[in-house]
């Protein structure tokens, strides 16, 4: 099969007389070239497989385990959404991955002559900023379909520049959005005839974003920071109408997994390895050692914690609420515990012990 040449060679290197073998994930991230922080996302957010548990609570894969995971991850790299292949029967993955391969064949078996396939998804990209440039590149690196066009420092100048009709997605970076920035897009959209505006802002209001994704669909707005796979999803994004009954779909599995994530009680809410006390004393460090790092971290650590609380405390409210609060205390408790860890170790690398600091 061809579609087994784009997986993971980790499934081929599974032994056939041993179906019955188990799996931790280290051994399946290993064969599978997927990060254990990763698995863990992709089995709570989407449930793209469900491994038993051992007396000890580890995660036990088996070979059918391995082999989805393994097509699910040659799909997402070759631009298939997590969340569109999460749900879908393995026999429905490898004929995706199978046709994927397959596109190049049929291509160079076309007559000669023949009209050239229209392909949607290709997008001429401009570009204005300097912060997300080397992401974008990185993102039209991975997929043949998106290329840069234009690049330009503001919206004025590449307006002065670009001819109409030679752009089909308009990607701004706006630190700051309001109203006027927003009408100023959708104005340069027109005037290059574009398909459509991604925002990538920082900072914004509710009543400035929450339209975007309702009404005036001709802009997209992303919040800062956002890597190269983002951009790359969001340049081939909505340039074929969207199928709202799949969009209904997967808001009814967004429900199911909340449910299931507030009514699961295996893994229980991490101990908290810093107190507030300590986030304070960490993050006065700045001004002792070189590195800001710890300062960030406690930072970040001290909102966590926050937002963890006022979860936990919403919890009490009715029984809707108390379902999606639970599953927002419970994946607030899990970040703050990897970025516990993060501060740990850093604090290791840099010597510093909060024994010291009383």
């Amino acid at each position: 099969q061809n579609h087994d040449k784009v997986m993971s060679s980790g499934v081929s290197a599974l032994s056939e007389d041993s179906p019955g073998e188990i799996f931790g994930i280290s051994a399946v991230s290993r064969l599978t070239g997927i990060s254990p922080h990763v698995l863990r996302i992709w089995e709570r957010r989407y449930r793209v497989v469900e491994p038993k548990r051992s007396d000890t609570k580890r995660r036990e894969y088996d070979r059918e385990d391995v082999r989805r995971l393994s097509l699910v991850k040659a799909l997402v790299d070759h631009g298939h959404s997590i969340r569109h292949v999460a749900s879908q029967p393995t026999s429905h993955l490898e004929n995706l991955l199978g046709e994927i391969v397959e596109i190049p064949e049929a291509e160079a078996s076309a007559p000669k002559g023949s009209e050239p396939t229209v392909n949607l998804s290709e997008a001429r990209i401009a570009f204005v900023g300097s912060l997300v440039r080397d992401s974008l590149r990185e993102a039209c690196d991975q997929d043949k379909g998106l290329r840069i066009v234009a690049e330009a420092e503001t919206l004025s100048t590449l307006l002065d520049s670009a001819q109409p009709s030679s752009v089909d997605v308009l990607v701004v970076e706006i630190p700051t959005l309001f109203e006027k920035e927003i009408t100023e897009v959708q104005n340069a959209v027109e005037a290059l005839s574009a398909r459509r505006a991604i925002v990538i802002y920082r900072f914004a209001k509710s009543g400035v974003v929450d339209p975007l994704d309702k009404d005036l669909r001709m802009v997209t707005a992303m919040r800062a920071p956002i890597n190269a796979p983002e951009l790359r999803l969001a340049c081939a994004a909505d340039l074929v109408e969207p199928d709202r009954e799949d969009e209904e779909r997967r808001a009814d599995r967004a429900r199911e997994s909340i449910a299931r994530a507030a009514d699961d009680e295996t893994e229980a809410i991490p101990e908290r390895q810093f107190s507030d006390n300590d986030l304070a004393r960490i993050s006065r460090l700045s001004s002792v050692v070189d590195c800001e790092c710890p300062q960030h971290l406690a930072t970040l650590l001290s909102s966590l914690s926050a937002f963890e609380a006022y979860s936990a405390a919403c919890e009490s409210q009715n029984e809707d609420d108390a379902r999606l609060h639970a599953f927002l205390h419970k994946t607030t408790a899990d970040c703050r515990a990897e970025m516990e860890a993060a501060l740990l170790h850093l604090m290791d690398v840099e010597k510093i012990s909060l024994r010291e600091l009383d």
